[in-house]
């Protein structure tokens, strides 16, 4: 969520013809983090840029707002949306935790949230031929096994729907076997929805948001992955709200102007996560979005929801049950 008096005191203190590298040292900010900066002060309607000038990066600014931008619209003239976050719910295997997923759907539906988004690695998939102790970690083996799984045990509340894409777990079905399994959860789940894998767009309210399951590990700092991506956007290409999943932490920022954060996970730490000393953070986000007829945030409520050690149920895939609310 954008700090908009933070910003406008930021305004206030850059000078003039003032060196970036002075400002970004006077403000402990990474070259990066300022530009972003700038983007936002920009958006907001200061006249504030970076110039080159023989080599050094120079700030331009004048005291004058060029919109009314930086004036909040009152709230009930913009749209309204609400909506669920998840991601790598890593379904058949012995550490799933499908029963948190269902609190999850069952609080959104009291309230009335109808709208989730799922960023990849929906199904544990099939590592068996290069990662073989996967093999002893899964209840359900194969696309049929995983599949049928998923569209029996999914959460379904009627009038809800959730729209997903394919991590790399959930590929693991194309590369053994040429079976996609998003295609079927589609076919067969009406109130699922797939848009394509490792990346897809969806509008809601003109706003944009861009679901990716990227590869690689987690950096430490979890802000280098995000930005790195928003980074290759092209300008004109960039979404409102940009989500990852696959990395299995939660974190949020806005770097040039793009809502980004890192998905949380439904799966507790695995054998290969702890040997590479990594936590698998669990939970969701419930956004709650005031935008503009043109799909611009003004108003963005982000409420994480969190789960530790002591809600993990280690035979979750022995006795969870189905949800359903017709």
């Amino acid at each position: 969520m954008i700090d908009y008096e933070y910003c406008t005191k930021m305004f206030k203190i850059m000078k003039n013809n003032q060196k970036v590298e002075d400002i970004c040292n006077e403000l402990k900010l990474t070259t990066i983090e300022f530009k972003g900066l700038i983007e936002i002060l920009s958006s907001m309607g200061y006249d504030i840029t970076i110039q080159n000038e023989n080599g050094i990066d120079i700030i331009k600014k004048r005291n004058i707002i060029k919109t009314s931008k930086n004036i909040k619209p009152n709230i009930n003239n913009l749209n309204h949306l609400k909506i669920c976050i998840v991601s790598d719910t890593h379904l058949c295997t012995t550490i799933q935790q499908l029963g948190l997923l269902n609190k999850v759907y069952k609080e959104a539906y009291k309230r009335g949230i109808t709208t989730f988004l799922h960023c990849g690695d929906l199904l544990d998939g099939d590592f068996t031929k290069i990662r073989p102790d996967q093999n002893y970690q899964l209840f359900r083996r194969g696309f049929d096994e995983q599949v049928g799984y998923a569209i029996d045990m999914y959460p379904h509340i009627k009038g809800c729907t959730t729209y997903f894409i394919e991590g790399s777990h959930d590929q693991t079905h194309v590369k053994n076997g040429g079976a996609t399994p998003g295609t079927w959860i589609n076919k067969l789940r009406n109130d699922m929805v797939y848009l394509g894998t490792p990346q897809a767009k969806i509008e809601f309210n003109k706003v944009v948001f861009l679901l990716q399951h990227p590869g690689g590990g987690c950096a430490r700092s979890l802000s280098y992955k995000p930005q790195i991506a928003i980074d290759e956007m092209e300008t004109n290409e960039k979404p409102n709200i940009f989500l990852q999943g696959h990395f299995h932490k939660a974190y949020g920022t806005v770097y040039r102007n793009v809502h980004t954060f890192l998905v949380p996970s439904f799966m507790d730490q695995s054998g290969f996560m702890q040997m590479n000393n990594l936590k698998s953070i669990i939970g969701a986000y419930f956004f709650d979005i005031y935008s503009d007829k043109l799909g611009h945030i003004e108003y963005f409520d982000v409420e994480p929801i969190n789960f530790d050690i002591k809600d993990i149920d280690k035979f979750d895939y022995k006795h969870v049950k189905k949800l359903t609310i017709n």
